[in-house]
């Protein structure tokens, strides 16, 4: 082959230079140090909690108003859901499995505790649909404030974390409160039992109540004397006999 068919050939690639500069960035940060802004250096370099600035009284408020509304809807599908499946299962498997009223609960605080795990990503999405929702039929006037912008270090202030756990208190008991709804639609067939299995399917007051056991001590009493007087008679009786 000629000399002039190899100076046809390029004797260096077109993309060569570009794998030079990544070597040369490589190497310079090998020798130098690293920057300043660097996870190493903010883990030296600590931020004390006396230099953290203070959330105002209103960010705080509504740091625990955003806590305090998805919980609300928690709470109320958590205790409507735990009144109705606690019903039906004390209703339906009490008798056949033979369990009590309180397993009942029991079983069905669990069928709650896993629809609200499962249900809580919808229930926040629904928190912020609704919101959108009103803020524009209400044009603006209600309208849930945006959330503060806090810091990480500000998100770890003991103010902020006791507005957020007072919110979710404050929220989950409202919840709570009105998750007992279904017990309007409940039919009383618990007293109804009870009162069919008095005697003559009456209820007594508590003076019959009373009437009748001071009656039954009077026949006490009564009977405690005969008693009495027969076992007197009887020994007189073996006295005279000469035993």
């Amino acid at each position: 082959m000629s000399s002039s068919t190899k100076d046809k050939w390029p004797t260096v690639h077109p993309e060569k230079h570009r794998l030079h500069y990544q070597q040369e960035i490589i190497r310079r940060d090998k020798l130098l140090p690293p920057p300043p802004s660097t996870l190493s250096t903010m883990i030296k370099t600590k931020v004390s909690p006396d230099s953290v600035p203070e959330p105002t009284k209103q960010q705080l408020r509504i740091v625990a108003l955003h806590q305090s509304i998805p919980f609300v809807g928690f709470g109320i599908m958590d205790n409507g859901i735990l009144i109705l499946s606690g019903e039906a299962i004390d209703m339906y498997l009490g008798v056949k499995l033979g369990i009590s009223t309180m397993c009942a609960a029991a079983l069905g605080n669990i069928i709650s505790d896993l629809a609200g795990v499962a249900l809580g990503t919808m229930i926040e999405d629904a928190v912020v649909k609704w919101s959108k929702k009103i803020e524009q039929i209400t044009n603006g006037r209600i309208r849930l404030p945006p959330m503060p912008k806090l810091t990480y270090d500000q998100r770890n202030l003991r103010s902020v974390r006791f507005s957020t756990q007072m919110g979710c208190a404050v929220g989950l008991t409202i919840g709570c409160i009105l998750g007992m709804f279904p017990l309007l639609f409940f039919p009383d067939v618990h007293h109804k039992a009870a009162a069919d299995n008095d005697d003559g399917g009456n209820n007594t007051s508590v003076h019959d109540i009373q009437s009748e056991n001071e009656r039954l001590k009077a026949e006490v009493t009564l009977l405690r004397g005969k008693f009495k007087t027969l076992a007197k008679e009887k020994q007189d009786a073996i006295w005279d006999k000469g035993y």
